[in-house]
């Protein structure tokens, strides 16, 4: 007799009598209850459908042979999606509707009225529709006809990609028949809301030809009369005149998109208008999209979102994950994670939804993404009172500079879970910041090299006062328009004099003991020393500020018998400065730190960017949390004080270029100051309540694991 198979029975009975495996056959905990939203008001930002409005925006770029679609199906997919704005093609390249305006190429495809037909299925069931034009570009058998309406390049010649002809911005197609086409849409269809594609000056076709500066008898004629100067022909910062030129480009599609703003709210009143602009706009578009490169920039939502609604209280932001690989390859989809990670920034910033896609939600081929878009988008949905009114409860500012400094800054942000907003230089002393610059405790200047006068009132002013800043590379030593100016003009960072010295490898910077004592013994027990791969501001501080870390240029890396510096290559040129101006303090770090740090990660500079904000400005973090540098955090209250809660973003699954499913993360730590005592914390994605403990103002929490995304929204005693 075979005995092992009893004996397996006979213990596995003892041991379920004990109990010790009764867990594995208790019956499944009831489904958590969802939050009773019904008590929340969340109150209206302001008297617009749109901004700090929780819409959730499905835009489809139709082709041509879209025309035959099914249109039930096509509405069917918006209400599976959850979406309550949808963004069509009307009107510009192609026209899908039946124009019967002359120079606007109507659909061939296209047999009855689709435009009419898309808005009449979408209101029904209570979506907002948005009509998409395109002036950039119009078909060649028009072009042909008016050739003082086109681009043309340096070389003389006009642009024709597939049959479509590059217009120019000063031509009359952009300038007037523009908007004659917009004119017979508004009035004949009751859009909702109005978006440009590619606006401004299109230099560049979609291979990425690039064809200089337009040179059309046009913009010859205007840039003369503006400035006095022949149109350049060659793009060169050093050059003044086409400095000027930067400057024109800005002038003139500012004034030109005000022009048509204008235009349209006389048509309709009640219109969105929407573009990659601040001029004449409500809502400012930008892009979240993959591009063929080898790694993606995982914060771009991010970036985009907080930009906005960090400098314009009257303009919303509308960021659209686009969701095709890169511009040569729009049949196939973006890594569905890289897609969440991206719609998951938007949402957990605070920021409406968008998402793209070429064709239609029903016959885009890579469908892999489209569940998981119905899943956000009916979270978001069925949670939108938490997203409605909100705003970011951040003491920090970043002040957006040159790409790579900010992109690190945003980096080293995150990852270290400081809370911060973003705000473009252009709204700074404006009227449209949604708060002051007052009521931030420090703000950060990653690289902001050009700056006009105002600007540079407002900051010193803002130190003045009693502000801490934290600015980083060749901050304030230009003018608006990119001019050397050759000084730091900033007169809160401390500088009499600089020159000067150009990126050379082997290039560092020397930590002394008392640099330590400064900066942090504990922090920088383990090196003495700093690569600098940046180019460098040789710096005499004023008598005011003081210099620390110095710095050794160009030191021997060859062969290693040579590979030495002596303390007569030590310079004292300071690695970093600080400053007491007025009230307020400043840190000066005369180098691209940002820039390292997006370059290599390295953690020496991620040390000395901590230390500058902690130990040197003694800004106090608003989140304390042990949570891993994966985890990307927010914390947004709402403005009519019926709630605030944290977002938590996994970034856990990016592995260089591959992006693939977060590891879950547990037991974080987190501790912050809310607005008011709070009652509950609910966790979003679980429906289950979190315990924590209250003390002196401060929460203490425990998340026990972290998926994808959540929210921990906490409700307060007073409601």
């Amino acid at each position: 007799m075979n005995r092992k198979p009893f004996l397996l029975i006979t213990c596995f009975t003892l041991l379920l009598a004990s109990g010790i495996f009764s867990g594995l056959f208790a019956q499944a905990p009831a489904a958590p209850k969802p939050v009773d939203l019904s008590k929340i008001d969340p109150g209206r930002y302001d008297a617009s459908w749109w901004n700090r409005a929780p819409y959730r925006l499905v835009q489809t770029n139709l082709r041509e042979i879209d025309a035959t679609m099914d249109v039930d199906a096509y509405v069917q997919s918006m209400v599976d999606a959850s979406a309550n704005i949808v963004l069509i093609n009307v009107g510009g390249i192609v026209a899908n509707y039946p124009t019967e305006l002359p120079f606007q190429f109507r659909n061939k495809y296209m047999k009855g009225d689709l435009v009419g037909d898309l808005i009449k299925g979408l209101h029904a069931k209570g979506i907002k529709v948005i009509g998409r034009f395109d002036f950039s570009k119009i078909n060649e058998t028009l072009a042909a006809k008016k050739p003082e309406w086109l681009y043309v390049s340096t070389e003389g010649k006009n642009v024709n990609y597939n049959g479509q002809v590059h217009t120019c911005p000063n031509g009359g197609y952009q300038q007037e028949y523009g908007k004659e086409i917009l004119k017979e849409a508004i009035s004949k269809y009751p859009l909702d809301g109005v978006f440009f594609n590619m606006i401004g000056y299109t230099v560049s076709d979609y291979s990425g030809n690039y064809y200089g500066i337009c040179q059309c008898d046009n913009c010859k004629r205007k840039f003369h009369d503006s400035t006095g100067h022949t149109l350049p022909v060659k793009a060169d910062m050093n050059d003044p005149v086409y400095r000027e030129y930067n400057d024109f480009k800005k002038t003139t599609a500012d004034k030109l998109f005000k022009e048509i703003g204008t235009h349209i709210k006389t048509l309709n009143p009640k219109l969105m208008i929407n573009t990659y602009a601040d001029a004449g706009v409500d809502m400012i578009a930008s892009e979240s999209g993959s591009e063929l490169r080898p790694e993606e920039w995982n914060y771009s939502a991010t970036d985009n979102v907080k930009r906005v609604l960090g400098s314009y209280k009257d303009r919303s932001p509308g960021n659209l994950l686009i969701y095709f690989q890169a511009i040569g390859y729009r049949h196939v989809g973006t890594s569905p994670n890289l897609a969440k990670v991206w719609m998951l920034e938007n949402m957990l910033h605070g920021a409406p939804l968008g998402f793209v896609v070429v064709g239609t939600l029903v016959n885009y081929e890579d469908r892999i993404f489209i569940p998981q878009l119905n899943n956000l988008y009916g979270f978001h949905k069925k949670n939108e009172k938490l997203f409605t009114n909100v705003q970011a409860v951040n003491k920090i500012a970043l002040i957006r500079g040159s790409r790579n400094e900010y992109e690190g800054i945003i980096k080293l942000l995150s990852e270290e879970h400081i809370m911060y907003d973003i705000i473009d230089p252009s709204a700074l002393g404006t009227e449209r910041l949604p708060r002051k610059l007052e009521d931030y405790e420090a703000v950060i200047l990653g690289d902001v090299s050009n700056m006009d006068e105002r600007v540079i009132s407002v900051i010193d002013n803002y130190v003045k006062k009693g502000g801490k800043i934290l600015s980083t590379g060749f901050t304030s030593t230009k003018d608006a328009s990119g001019k050397p100016l050759n000084e730091v003009r900033l007169q809160s960072l401390g500088v009499a004099s600089y020159e000067d010295f150009q990126r050379a490898k082997s290039t560092y910077l020397k930590i002394s003991d008392t640099d330590k004592t400064v900066l942090g013994k504990t922090e920088f027990k383990d090196f003495s020393i700093m690569m600098m791969y940046s180019n460098f501001l040789k710096c005499k501080p004023a008598a005011s500020a003081k210099g620390f870390m110095k710095f050794v240029p160009a030191t021997r890396f060859g062969p290693p018998e040579k590979a030495y510096y002596t303390e007569e290559d030590i310079t004292d040129f300071p690695g970093l400065i600080t400053n007491a101006y007025g009230k307020g303090q400043s840190v000066f770090i005369p180098w691209e730190l940002g820039a390292q740090y997006h370059f290599k990660g390295h953690y020496m500079h991620r040390t000395l960017f901590v230390s500058a904000l902690t130990k040197l400005l003694n800004v106090e973090r608003t989140v304390v949390t042990d949570a891993s540098p994966m985890i990307e955090m927010s914390h947004l209250a709402n403005r009519n004080g019926a709630f605030e809660w944290l977002g938590m973003i996994n970034h856990s699954g990016q592995i260089g270029g591959s992006l693939r499913e977060p590891v879950t993360i547990h037991n974080t730590n987190i501790r912050f100051k809310p607005a008011k005592p709070i009652k509950q914390i609910k966790l979003m994605t679980s429906g289950s309540n979190l315990t924590f403990k209250q003390t002196n103002g401060w929460v203490e929490c425990k998340l026990p694991q972290l998926g994808d995304f959540e929210m921990l929204l906490c409700l307060y005693e007073s409601l």
